[in-house]
């Protein structure tokens, strides 16, 4: 008779997979309160305002500004340069008027602007300065901390960086900083993109109109880059004295 050996161990039963713990989503308010605490830290900037549809009426000018770059720096101001449209009144679409570049350094104790026509630089009083440069991180940070009932809209690429995009409304008078006028009454719907990794304010979205001149169908981007990076802000050699010092 043939030898036979021990039974075969029964096999081993095949592990049931846990299934692994879901990751929470970050919540919004909390994604809100970090982006406006690290806007009020940074020290520098390189920023674009523009404009989807509608634009800022200048009534000094009879103008229109559609878009506007620069850079901020928390010690030595800011600089602008500011494409416009001279117009004859606020009703008037900006591109049918003249276009016009208008340029500007705003320094602690000085604001220096070009003359519309003539390009030439004339140094003014920082109290005629259109922004306050001295707290400009701080007045965006409030901007951001206002947006009121924030929702995670969703998680996208921004010039290759990740970042999450936060929906809300805020009250238009968080920009009474600004040359608009904005009513009491007036409400923006806003988005928000924060970097993913250091919360750090990446672009925001305004739609709604601001002050008595805007379009109901307004809509402004601002986006920030080269965040704490070496910004230089350089006011100009020659230039026409009319602070009567």
């Amino acid at each position: 008779m043939a030898c036979t050996g021990p039974p075969a161990p029964a096999a081993a039963p095949t592990p049931t997979p846990v299934p692994p713990t879901p990751t929470p989503p970050p919540d919004p308010a909390l994604l809100i309160e970090e982006t406006a605490a690290n806007l009020r830290a940074f020290k520098s900037a390189e920023f674009v305002v523009r404009h989807e549809t509608g634009a800022i009426f200048i009534p000094g000018f009879s103008a229109k500004m559609t878009e506007a770059s620069g850079a901020w720096e928390s010690e030595q101001g800011a600089d602008l340069a500011i494409d416009a449209y001279l117009v004859p009144d606020a009703q008037t679409d900006p591109e049918s008027g003249i276009y016009i570049q208008m340029l500007a350094v705003i320094t602690g104790d000085a604001y220096y602007a070009t003359d519309p026509l003539s390009g030439a630089w004339m140094k003014q009083p920082p109290a005629m300065s259109p922004i306050p440069v001295d707290r400009l991180n701080l007045l965006v940070a409030d901007l951001v901390a206002g947006v009121a009932d924030p929702v995670l809209a969703g998680q996208e690429s921004l010039d290759g960086q990740s970042a999450y995009r936060i929906s809300g409304e805020a009250p238009a008078t968080l920009l009474d900083w600004l040359p608009l006028n904005p009513d009491a009454s007036q409400t923006l719907q806003m988005e928000v993109w924060t970097d993913t990794e250091r919360k750090q304010l990446r672009k925001l979205r305004l739609a709604g109109p601001v002050g008595p001149f805007d379009q109901p169908d307004t809509v402004r981007e601002i986006l920030l880059t080269n965040i704490d990076g070496t910004v230089t802000i350089q006011p100009p050699d020659e230039f026409v004295d009319l602070t009567g010092g």
